[in-house]
């Protein structure tokens, strides 16, 4: 009985654990909550080291949105157990943290991936075995903007990986070639379709603007593309960070480049109707705007 008091005291209080996060980095799950895998964590308490795939999960707010978590990272937090494997974040206590144990399994799966593919007009992609897809940074629309690009090829040896990486070159360069086009029209595409919802989500805030529709420049202006996926048969996918547009969630544009179309615009894992239950707080809804025509 004392056992489960402790243990009570001890999940109120909270823990203190040193995280490694695995390739993933941050995302957004089905029931709308973030979440980030771990490849390995050191008790604190105890300095006891766990190599399992425990997660990480919380609630997206200012202070703890997607960006604070990034993969590859060793972070220092504070969490709640939920249960076995599975943590709730409560606060982000240090980043870049330096800690031998974790620095180790790091080295690992770096040494593990470490097959690369080098594109002259893109730059050097490093396999990751572990979601079987081509990754690398580059600049986007300038120097200091930088996405994530994962080409999605389904393979984690070198032979299979240069056999098919050819196509998926081809259509990465393809956008890259006129990546202020491709930025354009595919923000243009997602404010034709889901500016109306914004507007909608907005009527449910607390604010004195909740009556003032979401115009379309705004809208384009939040927008902040900052990932690039390339699937099989030239085919996109597109994430946006919504910058509380819709609360934290992605904003997800799926394309074809051989064939120049947008195929569709969605929010990750959002459904209005949640909203439609509670008021939101006005804090969670960035709406600094001027009142200009589209």
């Amino acid at each position: 009985m004392q056992e489960m008091i402790n243990k009570g005291v001890k999940n109120m209080q909270g823990q203190e654990i040193i995280s490694l996060i695995n390739s993933k980095g941050a995302f957004i799950s089905e029931n709308s909550k973030a979440n980030a895998e771990l490849i390995a964590y050191v008790d604190c308490g105890t300095n006891k080291l766990f190599e399992t795939s425990a997660k990480i999960e919380w609630e997206i707010s200012e202070k703890l949105s997607l960006e604070n978590i990034k993969r590859f990272k060793i972070y220092h937090l504070k969490v709640e157990n939920l249960n076995e494997n599975n943590f709730l974040l409560i606060d982000i206590l240090e980043k870049d943290v330096k800690n031998a144990l974790l620095e180790n399994i790091l080295k690992e799966c770096e040494q593990n991936a470490s097959v690369t593919v080098e594109e002259p007009n893109l730059g050097k992609f490093v396999l990751d075995k572990t979601t079987k897809s081509l990754y690398s940074r580059l600049k986007w629309l300038s120097e200091k903007e930088e996405i994530d690009v994962n080409l999605n090829i389904n393979e984690d040896n070198r032979i299979n990986t240069l056999k098919k990486v050819g196509a998926f070159f081809v259509t990465l360069e393809k956008i890259f070639k006129d990546k202020k086009d491709w930025d354009k029209k595919l923000k243009t595409y997602a404010v034709e379709h889901l500016a109306a919802l914004a507007t909608e989500l907005r009527k449910n805030s607390k604010s004195l603007f909740k009556f003032l529709k979401v115009w379309k420049w705004y809208f384009v202006a939040k927008m902040k593309l900052t990932s690039l996926s390339v699937e099989p048969n030239a085919e996109i996918i597109a994430t946006f960070n919504d910058r509380k547009l819709f609360l934290g969630h992605n904003i997800i544009i799926r394309a074809n480049v051989d064939k120049n179309e947008i195929i569709s615009a969605t929010v990750e894992n959002f459904n209005i109707e949640d909203y439609k239950k509670i008021e939101v707080n006005e804090s969670n809804i960035e709406i600094k705007e001027d009142n200009k025509e589209e």
